[in-house]
């Protein structure tokens, strides 16, 4: 914590002597219109090229990441109007080559074909995509509550922000718009589920891995999802409807097996509004059909979260969210370690604040995430730095504190404090 506190000073006092940027009152001098007409190129290919370091700062692993990360995308428009995008992520730590460690499974190398699918327009209303995609539901920003449709790659926790989190799913969408409303029919067709700390990585140094069980993905483990959006101004709304599988296991065969085969269905809503500097959220889901270990029978759960964000401030905003998570018909059975000592009531609650500097080259953003009505059950801090070098090349780095808590699945992480940064360079 003291690592947090100490960069926060020196923010502050950068912040006190920070730019209010340049009015631009245009030129007198009678403008030229110049045009210039470029055939449309077909496709696109870009991305970034990342080489990323992690210090860690509380225990004795020192120097415990040293990656390469590569991150591609493309789309290519053909002749009939079909378009085809994907997205192609890999890395390589390189820290397991200059140090003799147990390399987790998946943590020195990984090859993650993220998003790769065909569009095409039906009609003017209508247009269908299949293939694997992210299909993002909910106004939140920090808390998943309606948002559940994509697993999350969770292996580091707190360093990233959900949206570069996300793990696409091979999915067929038919979209129906009108009138400022959207209509969706999906069906999921992969069953893929989130990546979590793994045997001898910095958050799961001793625990054994249990064998994981998986629906296959068939016919017959094809689930449905349906929404109805609407946008307008100054407000918009989402309705919510999924029948699919849980993006939480449970133990079977005596305990020793983590089984994923538990298919549940979830009602939901999201609003915001803007009034004046201030956008308002709101979200809610309803959960039927969840299994808890200890307990025979399923449980019901609901969802809500309320935040608000205030972007009165030049180049920057301020948010909060919190939700609550309470369990229907609970049992004190399911407060035990195999269910992450879920209460009868979780509260979670997301602060963050992000400002702008040097004619938007330098980005600060500030987020603490914590779980309990007080925090009491442990969560993290983030302070991180972003600095734009030319339009291609960029280097960031922060710190970010793990705090302990009541909760000692959360507490065991609190020794994993790190700095952090990361040079890229966009194509």
């Amino acid at each position: 914590m003291k690592y947090c506190l100490l960069f926060l000073v020196g923010l502050l006092s950068f912040t006190s002597n920070a730019e209010d940027g340049f009015d631009d009152d245009g030129f007198d001098e009678t403008p030229i219109d110049i045009v210039v007409q470029v055939e449309d190129a077909p496709g696109t290919l870009y991305g970034s090229v990342d080489l990323e370091a992690h210090y860690n700062l509380s225990n004795d692993k020192n120097l415990s990441s040293l990656k390469t990360l590569v991150d591609v995308l493309g789309d290519y428009k053909f002749e009939n109007g079909v378009n085809l995008s994907g997205n192609l992520k890999g890395y390589h730590d390189f820290i397991y080559d200059l140090e003799n460690r147990t390399v987790p499974n998946g943590y020195k190398n990984d090859i993650n074909l993220n998003e790769l699918n065909i569009e095409l327009e039906i009609s003017p209303n209508l247009d269908f995509k299949t293939g694997r995609q992210v299909i993002v539901w909910g106004k939140s920003d920090s808390i998943r509550i309606t948002d559940i449709l994509n697993p999350l790659d969770n292996r580091t926790p707190g360093l990233v922000d959900i949206k570069n989190l996300r793990l696409g799913r091979t999915m067929s969408k038919l979209d129906y718009y009108k009138d400022g409303y959207n209509a969706s029919a999906i069906l999921i067709h992969e069953n893929r589920f989130s990546e979590n700390p793994m045997q001898f990585s910095d958050f799961k140094p001793t625990a054994i891995n249990k064998p994981i069980n998986t629906p296959d993905d068939s016919l017959d483990n094809t689930t449905v999802a349906l929404s109805l959006t609407g946008a307008f101004s100054g407000y918009d709304f989402g309705l919510y409807y999924a029948d699919t599988y849980l993006d939480k296991p449970y133990l079977t065969n005596n305990n020793t097996t983590l089984d994923y085969n538990n298919k549940s269905t979830m009602i939901g809503a999201a609003y915001n509004q803007a009034i004046d500097s201030y956008l308002f959220k709101a979200e809610a889901a309803h959960f039927d059909n969840i299994q808890y270990n200890g307990v025979t029978d399923t449980k019901a759960r609901t969802d809500i979260m309320i935040g608000v964000e205030y972007t009165g401030i030049t180049d920057g905003s301020i948010g909060y969210e919190v939700a609550v998570r309470k369990i229907h018909d609970y049992d004190s059975l399911i407060n035990v370690e195999s269910n992450g000592f879920k209460p009868e009531n979780e509260y979670q609650q997301v602060a963050r604040f992000s400002q702008s500097y040097l004619n938007q080259t330098l980005d600060l953003s500030a987020v603490a995430s914590v779980v309990g009505l007080r925090g009491e059950d442990g969560g993290s801090i983030r302070l991180e730095l972003d600095y734009a070098i030319d339009d291609q090349r960029s280097v960031s780095g922060g710190v970010i504190d793990y705090i302990g808590g009541d909760n000692s699945v959360i507490d065991a992480y609190k020794d994993n404090d790190r700095l952090f940064t990361k040079l890229s360079y966009a194509f």
